[in-house]
């Protein structure tokens, strides 16, 4: 299975996409055996969202900012239903990495560049397949606090796999033959 997604740049959030993506897909991969497909990368210049303001990042009854509406209307309609966002910080908190809360009619997540390459594929996982923080194992990718997570490359489990599988959001290889 493969999730294709768009990737959006804040310009000055200098990111290194290569190492998130290369993480996500070993993660991914090894325990649900789905590959992240980056299908574009959008590079903007908007200063404004650069820092967003937010209030919280919760996955229900979230209140989306100014700044999150403009930043989750850029890079739709290039193809794909997830959409994720490199900026450089939130008002949420400076030890936030990343937040799925998303508009209801835009799925996507923004990260920070950070020295945790897996927080890409943990953002991804609350998204793709609606996983909560509901784990006791510091070993999966779902620990709450990306410092903490021990014996790396952090791990998924069967019901968490389940859950990314079902999601309308992956394709099949097979469909993908079907439509070139």
């Amino acid at each position: 299975m493969i999730l294709p997604v768009v990737v959006v740049v804040i310009d000055g959030s200098n990111p290194d996409i290569g190492a998130d993506i290369a993480m996500a897909n070993v993660i991914w991969n090894a325990h649900c055996g789905v590959f992240v497909d980056v299908v574009q990368t959008v590079v903007v210049s908007a200063p404004a969202l650069q820092v967003l303001t937010q209030e919280d990042c919760l996955a229900a009854g979230h209140v989306v900012s100014d700044e999150e509406d403009d930043l989750y209307s850029i890079g739709r309609g290039l193809g794909t239903d997830v959409v994720a966002y490199y900026i450089h910080g939130s008002t949420f908190g400076d030890n936030v990495l990343g937040c799925a809360a998303h508009p209801p009619d835009r799925r996507g997540f923004w990260v920070v560049p950070s020295q945790f390459d897996f927080v890409w594929a943990h953002e991804a996982v609350h998204v793709v397949g609606d996983n909560p923080h509901d784990v006791q194992d510091r070993d999966n990718l779902m620990w709450p606090f990306a410092s903490e997570v021990t014996n790396l490359p952090a791990d998924l489990n069967e019901t968490q796999c389940q859950r990314i599988l079902s999601d309308p959001a992956l394709l099949s290889i097979e469909s993908i033959v079907l439509n070139l």
